[in-house]
């Protein structure tokens, strides 16, 4: 009788059909991370495959870390590649540092990234398989992750956060044996890249691969599918714990915080899980359990104190009895003067964000006033008054500035408009008497966007 069972290979067309089944649609533009290695080599063959029969419109994406000598022949090996296929190749250079100490491997993670991020693209598809799903874990359980980072790489997910637009990533070979992908290549006569890197043991994934799971196999052979599957059990766990700390910002949340007290009240437990979904939600990165722990014991003390958490380009702070979870704004900008005013539709301000401009009828700041050139752009020094109304007195920055209940983080940094040496506009707060327009007449109005990232400003 023959041998039924389908060959080996036959799981890669097979993953990739069934995850584009569940997650693509037709016409979706669909980049490959191209590596030139045997992974995304083969993803790559197996969707130019399939992409007719979904309608793909398929491209790739190279990324020169120009980190080794065999960097450019490299990308020349998937320029030729892609052109052989009949699929559009872009290539991003890009300069690798440690920069804030990370290491050299995660700074050029950090830049693949981005560069996935600005493709022009409905999905990034990368080649993660089931062995580096498992890798994943051990290496997350090594670090003392909690749920979150056990859960390893999910199949879909935002690149740039659930609340921001760009494409997503989608892994369709995270349930494929990397000796799938291997005989897929030998039946297929694929040729592929080696990065020599990928033999020093001194990197961890490397280590695990070469030193310590070939000992694991000898005793325990389906090791990489069973950590898989872990993987995808903690994966639902962490969605219903998602769940559950969605249903709790609904009833605890005020503006874009998040109450204290009402947090509190549901339990530690509960109230860990809230503040880790939230931060995780806005795309900021996790902070360590002792640095929560301190926060939470500061949170439940009845004073009046505003203590601040500072992480990696954020701030989580206690301010009229709510969690505040902002990005890091920088309160020395210099100074900006306009002998004429700039026009447009923002005014970008270095480390502190932007100005948002606004034409509108019977306020803001009148035109004339304006075309009259002699402003400028300054941060607070202290003293400085304003007359919002023409039968009214002046008021003190500082009181207007409590009235609207900015935050104190970003009064030192907010961004005030002088005509000469007048105060005439606080951003969202007040305009001076003097500079606003009649009812009929057209003024600018003026929002500061502090979470303007140095990234949307160039």
């Amino acid at each position: 009788m023959a041998n039924s069972r389908k060959p080996l290979h036959a799981e890669v067309p097979a993953a990739v059909r069934q995850s584009l089944r569940n997650h693509a649609g037709a016409a979706d533009r669909l980049c490959v991370g191209l590596s030139g290695g045997l992974d995304s080599v083969v993803l790559l063959a197996c969707l130019h495959v399939l992409a007719p029969e979904f309608r793909l419109r398929l491209s790739a994406l190279h990324v020169n870390h120009q980190l080794q000598a065999e960097a450019g022949r490299w990308e020349a090996f998937c320029r030729d590649y892609c052109e052989r296929l009949g699929v559009p190749c872009a290539v991003e250079r890009v300069s690798v540092s440690r920069a804030g100490g990370e290491s050299l491997e995660a700074e050029a993670r950090a830049q693949r990234y981005a560069a996935f991020a600005r493709q022009p693209a409905d999905f990034i598809a990368l080649a993660h398989h089931r062995e580096d799903q498992a890798e994943t874990v051990l290496i997350q359980l090594l670090r003392g992750a909690g749920l979150n980072g056990l859960r390893a790489m999910p199949e879909t997910r935002a690149l740039n956060g659930p609340s921001e637009a760009g494409p997503r990533l989608l892994r369709p070979l995270l349930q494929v044996p990397r000796a799938a992908l291997r005989e897929y290549a030998a039946v297929h006569g694929l040729a592929w890249v080696e990065d020599p890197s990928n033999l020093q043991t001194h990197h961890a994934r490397n280590y695990l691969r070469h030193d310590v799971l070939p000992v694991l196999a000898r005793r325990f052979p389906s090791w990489a599918g069973t950590l898989g599957r872990s993987a995808r059990h903690l994966a639902e766990a962490g969605e219903l714990l998602d769940q559950l700390a969605e249903a709790d910002f609904t009833e605890c949340r005020q503006g874009e915080g998040i109450r204290i007290g009402a947090a509190l009240e549901r339990g530690e437990l509960r109230a860990v899980n809230l503040l880790r979904w939230w931060i995780r939600r806005q795309g900021a990165p996790a902070f360590h359990q002792k640095q929560l722990e301190d926060w939470l014991r500061q949170s439940r003390a009845c004073d009046d104190r505003q203590p601040s958490l500072s992480w990696a380009g954020w701030a989580l702070e206690r301010f009229r009895g709510c969690w505040q979870l902002r990005r890091t704004v920088s309160g020395a900008w210099p100074a900006l003067h306009f002998d004429r005013w700039p026009g447009g539709d923002r005014i970008l301000i270095p480390g502190a964000g932007a100005l948002r401009l606004r034409p509108v009828r019977g306020e803001g700041v009148r035109l004339d006033l304006l075309a009259q050139g002699r402003f400028s752009l300054r941060r607070r020094q202290g003293g400085e008054r304003l007359r919002p109304a023409a039968a009214g007195p002046s008021r003190t920055l500082r009181n207007l500035l409590q009235e609207a209940g900015l935050p104190p983080w970003w009064r030192n940094a907010l961004p005030l408009l002088f005509h000469g040496d007048d105060l005439v506009c606080v951003p969202g707060v007040a305009v001076d008497a003097c500079a606003l327009p009649a009812r009929d007449e057209t003024g600018l109005s003026m929002q500061w966007e502090p979470f303007a990232s140095d990234a949307a400003q160039q």
